[in-house]
C-alpha cells in the first residue's frame, strides 16, 4: 500500500498540470490592468493620444511581468523535465511557488500605479525574491530526496542552482538602484529580463536545429 508521502510519478504529473493553469491565469490578469481610455473623456485625436501615452507605465510593467512569467515558466518546466517523481512536501513547495506567481498581477498593478515610489519597486522585487526562493527550495528538496531523473548529472544540478542564484543577485542589484531613482531600477530589471528571455530563445533554437 502506497503511503501518502511516498514519491510517485503521478504526483509530479499533477503538479505539471496545475502549473500551466496558474501561469495562464496570471498572464491574462496582467494584461487586463491595461484599460482602454473612457470614451467620455476623449473628444479629439490629441486627447486620445494623450490618454494612450498616459498608459505607458502600464505597458512598461506589463512587458516586465510578461517576461518575468515567461522566464519562471521556462525555469519550472525545465525543472519538471528533470524531476521524475514528487511527494506531498515537494507539491507544497511547488504550490508555494505558484502562490507567488498568482500574486504577480497585484505587484505589477502596484508598480504601474506608483512607478515613482521605491516601496512599489521593493514590493515587486520581494515577489521576485519569493519566486526564486521557492523555485530553489523545490529543486533542493527534489535533489536531496532522490526525486531527480536517473540521467541528471552533477553538472546539470549545479547549473540549475547557479541560474536561480544569478538571477536573484541581478534583480537585487537592480532593486538597489531605486536608491538613485525607481526608474533606473525598473530599467535594469527589464534589461535583465530581456537578456534571460533572449538566452531562453537561443537555447530553444539550438534544441530545434540540433
Amino acid at each position: 500500500m502506497k503511503r501518502p508521502l511516498e514519491p510517485s510519478a503521478e504526483g509530479r504529473g499533477r503538479i505539471v498540470g496545475i502549473t500551466d493553469g496558474v501561469f495562464a491565469i496570471a498572464l491574462t490578469l496582467i494584461v487586463l490592468e491595461i484599460r482602454v481610455p473612457s470614451h467620455e473623456a476623449v473628444r479629439s485625436e490629441s486627447e486620445l493620444l494623450a490618454a494612450v501615452l498616459a498608459l505607458a507605465p502600464r505597458f512598461l510593467t506589463y512587458a516586465l511581468s510578461f517576461l518575468t512569467l515567461t522566464i519562471f515558466w521556462f525555469g519550472q518546466q525545465a525543472q519538471h523535465s528533470l524531476i521524475a517523481k514528487s511527494d506531498r512536501r515537494l507539491a507544497t513547495l511547488n504550490l508555494s511557488f505558484l502562490a507567488f506567481i498568482a500574486l504577480l498581477p497585484f505587484s505589477t498593478d502596484l508598480l504601474a500605479d506608483f512607478l515613482e515610489f521605491r516601496i512599489a519597486v521593493l514590493v515587486y522585487w520581494l515577489n521576485l525574491l519569493m519566486l526564486g526562493a521557492t523555485l530553489f527550495a523545490s529543486w533542493w528538496y527534489a535533489d536531496r530526496n532522490g526525486m531527480l531523473a536517473q540521467d541528471v548529472d552533477a553538472e546539470t544540478k549545479r547549473v540549475v542552482y547557479q541560474r536561480i542564484v544569478k538571477a536573484q543577485i541581478l534583480w537585487a542589484i537592480g532593486t538597489a538602484l531605486c536608491l538613485i531613482t525607481p526608474l533606473a531600477s525598473i530599467a535594469f530589471i527589464l534589461l535583465v529580463q530581456l537578456i534571460y528571455a533572449a538566452a531562453l530563445r537561443g537555447s530553444l533554437l539550438r534544441k530545434i536545429i540540433g
